[in-house]
């Protein structure tokens, strides 16, 4: 049962994180501007962009997806 929801998880958060990576109905907009706004010293950097904030998602979502995949084929 542990396992199953694991990999559910993973799958969702691989997903989640790729749909903003690829600003699926401006998601990684709205991604971007709530972490300015919770941002502690009044902002970000302004080298940190929201295509920045893209890459890096997206990068973790597809490393979430894989994760998942090894995962599953781990349990064939």
């Amino acid at each position: 049962m542990g396992d199953g929801v694991r990999l559910a998880g993973g799958f969702a958060l691989g997903i989640g994180a790729l749909l903003i990576a690829f600003d699926v109905r401006h998601l990684g907009l709205r991604a971007y501007d709530l972490v300015a706004e919770r941002s502690p010293g009044g902002g970000l950097d302004p080298r940190f962009t929201p295509d920045v904030l893209r890459v890096i998602v997206g990068t973790l979502g597809a490393a979430a997806l894989a994760v998942t995949g090894v995962r599953v084929l781990a349990m064939l």
